[in-house]
């Protein structure tokens, strides 16, 4: 059975002619009739009465055209979704924390609201569990606030994400900048270990790191924001993370002297990767969001 032998028989169920449905097809009687024949030889029932050199469709050509009608004609519309200029399919994205919690749900939302044909699958881990999931397979595009090496990999540098040292007290932030040893002795809260900011911070810090006053690690970035009410806590934060708190007066940035604790935002494919209309599209769409100054924190 093929997908020669649905069509004509559908043609022939809507018109009952074997010489006007060759001519559609661009086939010869003989080869309608052949095809037809196989379809009923394949089914094990007979499809058409062939009365009076007519052809009319019995109880099982009825059955059959029932059922098989919906299904030709949603085949047909997947392949017309891939015509012009309407954007439709499936992305799987996966992106690690601050991506995720911050930067990524606002553009799902724009996209989902322009192209109401597309659907973004996500994922949200560590950038090390987010870069096996592309170097499988398992998702299209990877949004990740640090690069690990992989030779199957591409890697796009998005944007620069300088992190800042935050704190609740208004008094400590205003008499920086400090040098950062001059902070070693304060409530450190961090993210846990293989988290983005972490790995910043732990690169930054060198040495110093381990005689930084490390208090509590967690998993969540709005978990630290509820222990930093604290006195005399402090974290290290994206500005994407805090950025609405600065805003509000309900955290303060605490200057440090020398270069700022720097890293970058990275997309990620497969090196040997087809490139959709899609998922170019939805790579744009996080560069231009990305773009935006109002988005990021300035001194």
């Amino acid at each position: 059975m093929n997908f020669r032998q649905l069509e004509l028989f559908l043609s022939l169920a809507k018109t009952p002619n074997i010489s006007v449905v060759a001519k559609e097809h661009f086939l010869t009687q003989s080869a309608v009739s052949v095809a037809i024949k196989g379809l009923e030889q394949e089914l094990g029932v007979q499809l058409f009465d062939r009365l009076n050199r007519r052809l009319s469709l019995n109880s099982n050509g009825r059955l059959l055209l029932q059922n098989l009608e919906p299904v030709m004609e949603n085949f047909h519309n997947v392949l017309h979704s891939f015509e012009g200029d309407l954007l439709t399919g499936i992305l799987k994205v996966g992106a690690s924390s601050t991506i995720a919690d911050y930067i990524l749900p606002q553009i799902l939302f724009e996209v989902s609201d322009s192209y109401k044909k597309v659907t973004i699958e996500t994922v949200f881990s560590s950038p090390q569990a987010i870069i096996e999931k592309v170097e499988n397979g398992d998702i299209d595009l990877g949004l990740v606030e640090n690069e690990i090496p992989n030779k199957q990999l591409i890697y796009t540098r998005l944007c620069e994400d300088d992190l800042i040292i935050v704190s609740t007290d208004e008094n400590l932030a205003k008499n920086g900048p400090y040098d950062i040893e001059e902070l070693l002795d304060k409530k450190w809260i961090l993210r846990e270990l293989g988290a983005g900011v972490r790995d910043a911070l732990e690169e930054y810090m060198g040495p110093l790191m381990s005689k930084l006053n490390v208090v509590l690690e967690l998993d969540h970035t709005e978990s630290i924001k509820r222990i930093l009410h604290n006195p005399n806590t402090i974290s290290c934060m994206s500005p994407f993370a805090i950025q609405r708190e600065l805003d509000n007066g309900e955290v303060f940035p605490i200057d440090i002297k020398g270069p700022p604790i720097s890293r970058f935002f990275y997309s990620v494919t497969h090196k040997v990767k087809y490139r959709t209309r899609l998922l170019d599209k939805f790579e744009k769409a996080v560069t231009s969001y990305l773009d935006t100054d109002k988005l990021l924190y300035r001194n």
